[in-house]
């Protein structure tokens, strides 16, 4: 049984080595959280209205219903909320989601954002590649190499330096965009660049069969993945830990409990709505089966995330050290499901050892004398 695990956890061997080394010294949470002047250590928050306008001096992991943050970080953010605000500076990658999201900064390096409109500002600049997908798109600013927008509607007025993708239901290119290589779209209507729009390299537009082009939400779901591992972590996290141990001491009854809930939660939720007043509880079941389910996936990531950093003979000894592992474990997992039939069966694996762990460790919850 260990030999699928290590085999799984080699896959994020190289990546995990790339986690910061710093420790995670500042934290905290919240109706209201906010945080002025100097911070000079990572930074993670959850909370209703998350208010940043400091200096920080590692990466920033935060969630919440209202978020903004300025001034500069010296590393990552990741952000998910229901509004987002981005000013200042982030020397490193932006990895945010939501559902509006409003960005005018200067990023070091990639920026990758979900939500239901995104919007990047003209004085903003994407050191690096730009992924961006939403029902609505709003891109003004400048990325130095390639961007890949997604969305229901696409509005690009900004200067890229590489290639250019677009896939959207309506696209417009305004007046002075500026696109250096070669730009590429799918929408089920044919797009007229404005006159003062420049495009260095080739115009194409690639088939497409169906009524109208893909929202974008291809990489907005592992995102949104990515909040909810934060989210279970940062509300839970001795439970989370110990549902990712059950799998290693435990593997064949994990394995064997997920299968079970899997298979016949479904068959029992239906029997009960068939049955008179049974209707509430098997819908209620239901319910509940979706988020065992996503629960028990997460739990599976963030185990991956750890196998992989042991091989590298790495610990993830820190709270943003970890929710960095367990982002990437769910990206490389996005990549991994591309594989046809080995990513399945990968994906439906994991699935199994997870749900099977945090339900096994739900026992421990209410009974926490037999843990030991």
């Amino acid at each position: 049984m260990n030999g699928l695990p290590n085999l799984l956890g080699a896959i994020l061997t190289g990546l995990v080595l790339a986690l910061p080394c710093n420790l995670l010294a500042d934290s905290d949470r919240g109706d209201r959280v906010v945080k002025r002047g100097q911070i000079d250590d990572e930074f993670y928050a959850v909370g209703g209205a998350i208010d940043i306008d400091a200096k920080v001096d590692g990466d920033v992991i935060v969630a919440g219903g209202e978020l903004r943050l300025g001034h500069r970080i010296d590393g990552d953010l990741i952000a998910a909320g229901g509004k987002l605000r981005i000013r200042g500076e982030v020397t490193d990658d932006i990895r945010i989601s939501g559902g509006d999201l409003d960005i005018d900064a200067v990023i070091g390096d990639d920026l990758a954002a979900g939500g239901g409109q995104v919007s990047v500002s003209a004085g903003s600049r994407v050191g690096g590649d730009a992924w961006l997908f939403g029902g609505e798109v709003d891109m003004a600013g400048t990325v130095n190499r390639d961007l890949l927008i997604r969305g229901g509607k696409i509005r690009l007025s900004g200067t890229v330096f590489g290639d250019v993708e677009l896939d959207g239901r309506d696209i417009q290119i305004l007046d002075g965009a500026r696109i250096h290589g070669n730009l590429s779209y799918s929408s089920p209507r044919a797009v007229q660049p404005g006159e003062r729009v420049t495009i260095g390299g080739e115009l194409t537009r690639a088939s497409i069969d169906y009524e109208y082009a893909d929202s974008g939400f291809g990489l907005f779901f592992p995102i949104t993945l990515m909040v909810a591992g934060i989210l279970l972590y940062l509300l839970f996290p001795r439970y989370t830990l110990a549902a990712v141990r059950r799998i290693d001491t435990d593997p064949w009854t994990s394995l064997g409990i997920g299968f079970l809930f899997l298979v016949f939660t479904p068959c029992l939720a239906l029997m009960a709505m068939l049955i008179v007043l049974g209707f509430w509880i098997g819908l209620s079941l239901l319910a509940l089966y979706g988020v065992a389910l996503l629960t028990g996936f997460l739990v599976a990531c963030f185990f991956l995330a750890e196998r992989g950093a042991r091989l590298c003979r790495q610990e993830l000894a820190s709270t943003g050290r970890r929710l960095i592992g367990v982002t990437i474990a769910i990206f490389v997992l996005g990549l991994a499901q591309s594989i046809p039939l080995f990513g399945g069966i990968l994906l439906l694996v994991l699935l199994l050892f997870g749900l099977g762990a945090a339900l096994v460790q739900l026992r421990y919850v209410y009974h926490p004398s037999e843990a030991a």
